[in-house]
């Protein structure tokens, strides 16, 4: 009787494991797809895309927290009240497990310095219905001009 390698048993082991997992996970999943703009300038909008993946399909009315990141080192004017940490729901729709959320933010709310253009990074995660909670996924570096 001739003995097959084990090479080769561990091989197709691994190939039989790999085709059997599922592309999405119970834990609901977020990724950038693209931005208007990087720079956000007087009387524009910030546009970004981020497609979702969720096994379960249970993102419709669970919620979705943006966090605005302001990498500037100069401080802000004490009057300046705006929030960092904005917490959304997602509006109802049928169960998918992937789909695009496209968020918005006005010039005027993302603008706080009166003295330099601000930097920023948002930061996005959603929790689905369960209470599962994705990883954070990081903007890339977001200008707000001076008017």
């Amino acid at each position: 009787m001739k003995l097959i390698p084990v090479s080769f048993i561990v091989a197709v082991a691994l190939l039989v494991a790999a085709c059997g997992k599922d592309k999405f996970e119970t834990k609901p999943r977020l990724e950038i797809k693209d931005y208007n703009t990087k720079q956000v300038g007087p009387g524009t909008t910030l546009r970004i895309r981020l497609n979702f993946f969720d096994k379960e399909g249970d993102l419709n009315e669970a919620p979705f927290t943006a966090i605005i990141r302001r990498q500037n080192q100069l401080p802000l004017d004490p009057s300046q009240d705006k929030t960092d940490t904005l917490v959304y729901t997602l509006p109802d729709f049928p169960k998918k497990d992937n789909g695009e959320i496209n968020y918005t933010l006005e010039y005027g709310f993302l603008k706080e310095s009166t003295v330099e253009n601000d930097t920023i990074h948002i930061r996005f995660s959603v929790a689905d219905r369960k209470g599962n909670l994705s990883d954070t996924v990081v903007s890339d570096q977001l200008v707000i001009l001076m008017p």
